[in-house]
């Protein structure tokens, strides 16, 4: 008989016997450590998303201001018409221009902007960035008005006295909006952009026709 085959035999003898136990310990740490970074994965997803929000809520608060701003200018606009003047010489209770059916309904930044007398020329991007500024409500409210009576003439040369002046104080109250989904004036929640913006404003001015 070969002198191998005792080798072998021994060989095979030794490893005939059971396995040693496994404890699985390694397992069980790497599944813990995919675990921490996968919390660690979503909590940096999660701030990263927070901060994105809030920058582009602050780089977008200049130009929902500017919404607001329109609904005055468009406001005092309005005043010279024939029915602002009657509001104006009227009662002149509150009023929201911007409401559904009203003068100032569905108004934007970019139909205020648009030069005068001249092509509109600018950018598609901006066209869609001021598109998308507009002011869901502009209430005007006459707060008070006076009137300065002209200066009478000479007694026995006319019975006629100058034009009386008539100076009116007025608040305007708006809320612009940028990329605000809006359902009627209200907010729809359900389609709100995380780069949106909405701004209140108040002005008292003085108006003189």
């Amino acid at each position: 008989m070969s002198p191998w085959y005792l080798k072998v035999k021994t060989s095979q003898t030794k490893h005939s016997g059971p396995l040693p136990e496994q404890s699985g310990i390694a397992l069980v740490v790497t599944l813990i450590l995919l675990l921490v970074l996968m919390v660690m994965g979503a909590g940096i997803s999660y701030l990263a998303s927070m901060q994105s929000d809030l920058v582009s809520a602050v780089a977008n608060k200049p130009i929902s201001i500017e919404a607001g701003e329109t609904c005055f200018d468009n406001a005092i606009e309005w005043f010279s018409t024939s029915a602002g003047k009657s509001w104006v010489n009227g009662v002149g209770a509150s009023y929201d221009l911007a409401a559904t059916g009203a003068p100032l309904s569905g108004k934007t930044v970019l139909a205020d902007t648009i030069p005068q007398g001249q092509a509109d020329s600018r950018s598609t991007k901006f066209k869609d960035r001021a598109g998308r500024a507009s002011y869901s409500s502009c209430i005007v409210q006459k707060l008070a008005s006076t009137s300065s009576l002209g200066v009478g003439t000479e007694v026995g040369v006319s019975n006629g006295y100058g034009a009386s002046t008539f100076t009116y104080t007025i608040k305007i109250t708006a809320l612009g909006n940028y990329n605000v989904p809006l359902t009627g004036g209200a907010i729809n929640t359900q389609f709100w952009q995380s780069n949106s913006s909405r701004s209140a404003l108040e002005a008292v001015v003085q108006y003189t026709p």
